[in-house]
C-alpha cells in the first residue's frame, strides 16, 4: 500500500506541474470558456448506519444532466450515476477510495487545524446505451487541499488527473485530461453548505495540457440527519 501511495503521489505531482505550466501559458481563450455553468444539488443522510448521498447535476447552456446515488463504507464510496447528454445516455458505476486525510496544525487539545489535505483515487466504468459508443474505463487520482479562513468559510482547491482505457482508448500511462477546481465552502447552518467554484479542464499530456474549458459551478449540500 505504501508503494502504491508513492506512485499515486508521483502522478498527482506530474498533474500539478502540468497545471502550473498550463496556467502560465498566455494562449487564446478556448471557444468554450465561460459558455456554460454547472449546478449540483446534494442531499445526504444516514441509512442503517451508512452515509448515503444523492447528487443531481445540471448544466446551464448544455444538454448534460445526471443523477447519482452513493453510499459510504469507511474509506470506500460506492456510487452509480445515470447521465444524459445530447440524447446519449450513460450508466456509470464508480468506486472511490480515500487514502489520506490529514488535518494540519491542530492544537494541543486535538482540535482541527486550519489546513486539510486529502488524497484518494477512483475507478469507474462508463457504459453507453447509444450504438457506436464504446464502453470504457476511467481512473483518476484525487488531491484536495482546504484552508479555513473563517469559522464558516473554507477555501479549497482540487486536482484530478484522469486516465482512460478500454475499447476505443489508448491503453497507456499518459494523462488524458486534468480536472481542476478552486472554490469556497460556506456553512449556511448546521445542516447546509453552499460552494461556488471555478472549474478549469486541461487537455491530455500528449497535447501539452492545453486549456480545454473554463466554467463556474455551484453546489448546495443539505444533511437530513
Amino acid at each position: 500500500m505504501q508503494r502504491f501511495k508513492s506512485i499515486l503521489i508521483g502522478m498527482l505531482a506530474v498533474a500539478f506541474i502540468g497545471t502550473v505550466f498550463g496556467c502560465k501559458e498566455e494562449a487564446a481563450a478556448a471557444s468554450t470558456d465561460w459558455k456554460k455553468s454547472e449546478h449540483n444539488w446534494n442531499v445526504k443522510w444516514n441509512q442503517s448506519g451508512y452515509d448515503v448521498g444523492l447528487n443531481v447535476r445540471n448544466q446551464y447552456r448544455s444538454d448534460y444532466d445526471h443523477v447519482e446515488l452513493s453510499v459510504n463504507i469507511q474509506s470506500l464510496t460506492l456510487a452509480v450515476r445515470a447521465a444524459e447528454e445530447d440524447g446519449d445516455r450513460e450508466y456509470r458505476p464508480k468506486l472511490t477510495h480515500s487514502l489520506i486525510n490529514w488535518n494540519l496544525l491542530d492544537d494541543a487539545e486535538g482540535n482541527d487545524g486550519p489546513i486539510n489535505l486529502s488524497l484518494g483515487h477512483r475507478i469507474e466504468y462508463r457504459y453507453y446505451e447509444t450504438d457506436g459508443k464504446d464502453a470504457n474505463w476511467r481512473y483518476r487520482g484525487i488531491a484536495k487541499v482546504g484552508l479555513n479562513v473563517l469559522d464558516n468559510v473554507n477555501i479549497w482547491a482540487k486536482a484530478q488527473p484522469r486516465f482512460e482505457f478500454g475499447e476505443g482508448k489508448e491503453d497507456d500511462f499518459k494523462i488524458d485530461d486534468i480536472k481542476n477546481q478552486v472554490g469556497l465552502s460556506i456553512k449556511l447552518g448546521d445542516n447546509a453548505t453552499f460552494s461556488p467554484y471555478v472549474e478549469y479542464l486541461m487537455d491530455s499530456q500528449d497535447n501539452d495540457f492545453e486549456r480545454k474549458e473554463l466554467m463556474v459551478g455551484t453546489a448546495l449540500t443539505i444533511k437530513l440527519n
